[in-house]
């Protein structure tokens, strides 16, 4: 009897439950659920009101800001491999191949802010890090550490041809001297270093989809007591070629070519002349991307114009790029 009871209070409470859902629907807003939609509603008020957030000046300026880190490490030549001596071109060195610099490596840190114009402000300190003693005195009072000079300027690309393959990219600025060897710079008798003013315009043409062509043409002016003259004047022209291998790996090679005039600089054959070939190299290397901020190239290089030609006038080297931000 008991078990008949229970059994007829299950089927009226189906009975029951069946009816009351008839009575009350679910209530839908166009097929969403309104529950789902409150929530919806209530999530694009939060996104609405965090945009509506205003940034910090912090923040925006940061947005903006790129950094990035680009070192290169000079050896010593292959002829005796003495790293108290980095290798240096014939002309700057008299005839040795030998930098009163040690081995040693080269870095520019490079904070570009971009304005939202074509050109973008760069602050650029450069600084040495010296890997072995130099063995005359002057060179071991460097310290371990030597900071160059700082460049300040603008940078940009001014000119995309219309189907991409053509472009112009140029960085007027000055470089501010900011160490004793800067300030100086070999030509004491014309008194201190003001700044140098440089221009820089590098070319690129995508010659194929593997193949891209380059030059770099570059002024650098020395200016001392504020006297603007061509005292010491540098012209550099680097042509050269990228040539694609992989997504990661490609082939690049240079010739780098300085021609400088200077007063206090004389050539190897003793004379005087306004301007020198200061330098004369090619270098090959192969450039890997390690990671998609990591870009590694080891290099081989040799000054082509050093007589008598020899091991003496080949060196290596490595570049390495990382963005930081």
């Amino acid at each position: 009897m008991k078990s008949t009871f229970l059994l007829l209070m299950f089927v009226a409470n189906l009975i029951c439950f069946q009816a009351l859902a008839q009575t009350k629907p679910t209530q839908k807003n166009n097929g969403v659920s309104k529950k789902t939609s409150v929530v919806v509603v209530e999530e694009k008020k939060v996104a609405t009101a965090a945009s509506e957030v205003t940034k910090s000046a912090f923040d925006k300026f940061y947005e903006r800001l790129s950094i990035g880190q680009f070192s290169v490490i000079t050896s010593p030549t292959f002829e005796d491999w003495d790293s108290r001596y980095a290798a240096l071109s014939p002309e700057y060195s008299g005839g040795t191949n030998r930098d009163s610099y040690p081995l040693h490596i080269w870095n520019q840190t490079n904070f570009g802010y971009n304005f939202g114009a074509k050109m973008k402000f760069n602050f650029i300190p450069r600084y040495t890090i010296f890997l072995a003693e130099a063995p005359d005195q002057a060179a071991k009072e460097r310290g371990m550490i030597q900071i160059e000079d700082f460049l300040v300027g603008f940078s940009g690309v001014l000119y995309t041809s219309a189907d991409k393959k053509f472009n112009f990219w140029t960085r007027p600025a000055l470089r501010l001297p900011t160490s004793h060897g800067s300030r100086t710079s070999y030509n004491a008798t014309f008194g201190n270093l003001t700044y140098q003013p440089e221009w820089n315009l590098t070319f690129t043409y995508d010659l194929t989809t593997n193949l891209q062509l380059s030059l770099w043409h570059i002024h650098r002016f020395w200016v001392y007591e504020d006297r603007f003259n061509n005292s010491r004047h540098r012209i550099l022209t680097i042509p050269g070629f990228t040539y694609k291998l992989t997504d990661k790996t490609n082939v690049q090679a240079y010739f780098e070519h300085f021609l400088e005039n200077n007063k206090n600089f004389k050539s190897i054959n003793g004379k005087n002349p306004h301007y020198v070939d200061t330098w004369q190299n090619f270098m090959v290397g192969v450039a890997h991307d390690v990671t998609p901020k990591l870009n590694v190239m080891p290099f081989i290089s040799s000054y082509i114009n050093d007589v008598p030609y020899s091991t003496q006038s080949l060196w290596a080297g490595l570049w390495v790029a990382y963005q930081i931000k």
